[in-house]
């Protein structure tokens, strides 16, 4: 459930022409975080680590244009705006969200 939620949280927020949404979790960011190393088309470790992959997201996604559809802009807006919350660990759903996210085609049209 917890996947799902976070899956449907990301995409509510980045459909918006006028952004103004922020995320709520670290669940929300992996998923967020996996869907843009796919629009970038990074190289992700399995075993990748969350602060590692939204550092690499953020240091790609700052060489986009300005050409970039109002969603890609919103989900790096997203990753980039989120403080990951300070645990000890990660919980066992942040691998799965990453995942999910670099699975997802739907908005592959959307890169150009």
């Amino acid at each position: 459930m917890v996947p799902f939620c976070a899956k449907q949280g990301v995409e509510q927020k980045i459909s918006f022409e006028d952004f103004l949404s922020a995320m709520l979790s670290d669940y929300e960011c992996a998923y967020a975080c996996g869907l843009a190393a796919r629009l970038l088309k990074l190289t992700v470790s399995p075993k990748v680590g969350l602060a590692e992959l939204k550092a690499q997201v953020e240091a790609a996604s700052q060489k986009q244009g300005e050409g970039l559809d109002y969603r890609i802009r919103n989900l790096f807006l997203l990753i980039g705006d989120y403080t990951l919350a300070e645990k000890n660990g990660e919980a066992e759903e942040i691998p799965v969200l990453i995942q999910m996210g670099l699975e997802e085609a739907g908005y592959d049209q959307y890169m150009g």
